[in-house]
């Protein structure tokens, strides 16, 4: 097989997170009078960190000052309960360890602040089962290639030798700027046409379809 590894955002793509994302911000939005908010809104503020969460969530025009300290707040707010996310996606596990068994290294690149990154998905998965779990930290946010690309470095693989997987435009937009292979999967919080646009050369429509997608790819 061609592909030597696997770089995985988390939320939407590994496990459902967005109800923890959900009740978070609302606990945020209620320390400015704020009303919550649901799902919708949710899926519009995700995918480019914290800082822009608030700020697609909260009025437009909220001032710099009240962005920085809600942004804090919502950092902080994330933190109760990031944890009550258990289980990844039905077949997910499975995939990952029919991946190991390949050969294939796996890792983590998120959007989401590093130390919550790396213990939900230890919380899911187990240690070391993911190698790198990168969150945000000394490399710029993604779409920019530079944390994927380093991954690659540490797998020892070139970057075409990678499936870039995410359920995201910000995901097929980071694969796509490493020269890697995209795969969109379909189950999670982006339709699959806003997948297409962004770059995503495959869609899965289930876990286990990620890894036949990979056997094929030449």
């Amino acid at each position: 097989m061609k592909i030597k590894g696997f770089i995985f955002d988390l939320d939407g793509t590994l496990a459902d997170t967005l109800p923890e994302l959900n009740r978070a911000m609302n606990v945020t939005r209620s320390r400015f009078g704020l009303p919550p908010i649901g799902r919708t809104e949710v899926l519009r503020g995700i995918n480019d960190g914290p800082r822009a969460f608030v700020e697609r969530t909260f009025p437009e025009g909220t001032d710099k000052e009240t962005i920085d300290r809600a942004t804090d707040f919502y950092i902080y707010d994330y933190e109760q309960y990031y944890m009550e996310t258990k289980t990844s996606f039905a077949g997910m596990k499975e995939t990952v360890a029919a991946m190991h068994d390949l050969g294939c290294r796996t890792a983590v690149l998120t959007n989401k602040a590093n130390t919550a990154a790396v213990l939900l998905v230890e919380q899911i998965f187990g240690k070391g089962v993911f190698d790198p779990i990168w969150g945000v930290k000394d490399k710029p946010l993604k779409p920019s290639p530079d944390a994927a690309l380093e991954i690659a470095r540490l797998f020892g693989c070139a970057p075409d030798e990678i499936c870039f997987v995410g359920d995201s435009h910000i995901d097929m937009q980071t694969g796509r700027n490493a020269g890697m292979h995209t795969i969109g999967v379909s189950y999670g919080y982006k339709p699959v046409e806003v997948l297409r646009e962004n770059g995503a050369q495959f869609i899965a429509n289930t876990p286990r379809e990620i890894l036949e997608i990979a056997k094929n790819i030449k």
